[in-house]
């Protein structure tokens, strides 16, 4: 005998047709309420590799100019005046190797990885980088400078605070002193950090002017012109209007984020009250029951 492998359906009314096997096979399997399990999957493993990513980059980050911070400032304290002139000699290394890291920051506003404004991440990044790399480390004159040592401790002291600020905004954690502190501890910072970009900007148009370095003169088989000392005078206008522009950001942002601030600490002390009344009810009822 032979055994019939058709359905039910089948024997009844005929083969089923093929569209109708697969809408029946969707409805069985839930393909819809099935996608969005995925969808939802594909994201949760995205957001968990964005954010460890973010977190293990911002941590690196937060712990390299923490270092460099503390070495700048122990090394005065042990030695005095003699390591602010040759500090930039003994712990440039590791600012050079920040700064070049940071230039991801630029990848990841860009990509959307961030949510940081491209403008004002290309503006801080690239600013710093003229800076720190055709200012300072090709003037051995500036290295040994009060203001490279001082602009050095403003530029580690700043990143001591954001990239730990970063990772708590990361993460969603509830810190308020370090909420507080990026958007206050930049009032003194950036300021200070500003006025010596400035300075060793201005001092080393002197200096490149004398000695030619970076210059492309005319006559040249390219049959093109360059002067670094033209560029470093436009680069010091893009720092003070730059400037002046990064701080406007940076007060805005600080009255949202103090506004906001304000509202987490007061129900943070509301829902402290609330554990507090539990508990002392809690205390009256066992003693009543006792």
């Amino acid at each position: 005998a032979v055994v019939s492998t058709q359905s039910t359906g089948e024997a009844e009314h005929g083969p089923i047709p093929d569209d109708a096997k697969i809408q029946r096979i969707s409805e069985m399997l839930n393909v819809d309420e099935l996608s969005r399990d995925i969808d939802e999957a594909e994201r949760e493993m995205y957001d968990m590799l964005r954010n460890s990513y973010l977190s293990i980059y911002n941590g690196v980050m937060g712990i390299a100019y923490f270092y460099l911070l503390f070495m700048s400032v122990l090394r005065v304290s042990l030695a005095g005046k003699a390591a602010v002139l040759t500090n930039y000699a003994v712990m440039g290394w590791l600012l050079k190797s920040a700064q070049q890291t940071a230039f991801l920051e630029v990848i990841h506003s860009a990509t959307g990885l961030t949510k940081a404004p491209l403008g004002a991440t290309v503006m801080q990044v690239f600013g710093r980088a003229v800076v720190l790399f055709a200012v300072i480390d090709g003037e051995e004159e500036l290295q040994s400078s009060a203001t490279c040592y001082i602009l050095m401790l403003a530029w580690s002291a700043i990143e001591v605070i954001r990239y730990p600020f970063y990772i708590v905004q990361i993460f969603g954690w509830y810190f308020p002193k370090v909420t507080w502190a990026r958007y206050n501890a930049w009032i003194p910072l950036y300021p200070t950090g500003i006025a010596c970009e400035a300075l060793l900007t201005y001092w080393c148009i002197g200096i490149v002017s004398e000695s030619g370095r970076l210059t492309v003169p005319l006559p040249n088989v390219l049959n093109f012109a360059f002067d670094f000392s033209l560029y470093l005078q436009l680069h010091l206008t893009l720092i003070c209007i730059g400037g002046v522009t990064l701080l406007h950001y940076m007060a805005t942002q600080r009255s949202k984020a103090m506004r906001k601030l304000a509202k987490m600490v007061s129900y943070a002390e509301v829902a402290a009250r609330e554990q507090d009344l539990i508990k002392i009810r809690q205390k009256r009822e066992s003693k009543k029951l006792k």
